[in-house]
């Protein structure tokens, strides 16, 4: 899972890791959150690495970058270095429901039966008083 963040000291991971632990336990599903601090100004790489001591038995890894690339350059950069054959990517603030995952997970396992890349976006449609959109897209292995 990616989650590009920037200044969300106060929004972060907490709800993620709570509804992981809760679902992947009752799975054969794993999981990586990979964590792209986007050059914030607050505390953000600090507390997230707190975050990972404190849920060791989550695999958590946290990327800063010095400088500020956008929400975009923060999502390109964990994409490339998301170790998972599927990566899905939820905002640090919680526009993206963390609840959808397994409806994200769902679709994914759809389109790539085996295993195979694939990558799904969280939708911010909630916020707009509409039904919840889920959009993937099959990816072929580079």
């Amino acid at each position: 899972m990616i989650i590009p963040a920037y200044n969300e000291t106060n929004h972060l991971l907490e709800t993620t890791l709570t509804h992981l632990n809760s679902s992947v336990s009752n799975s054969s599903r794993t999981y990586e959150i990979l964590i792209v601090d986007d050059g914030s100004k607050d505390d953000t790489s600090a507390f997230a690495l707190k975050l990972a001591r404190q849920y060791a038995q989550s695999d958590i890894r946290v990327i800063t970058l010095d400088n500020n690339l956008g929400k975009g350059g923060a999502v390109r950069h964990g994409m490339l270095h998301g170790r998972g054959h599927q990566l899905l990517m939820v905002d640090a603030d919680g526009a993206s429901r963390f609840e959808d995952l397994e409806q994200l997970w769902a679709n994914m396992d759809e389109i790539a039966p085996q295993n195979e890349a694939a990558v799904a976006i969280g939708s911010r449609a909630h916020l707009v008083k509409t039904e919840a959109v889920v959009k993937s897209i099959a990816v072929a292995p580079p």
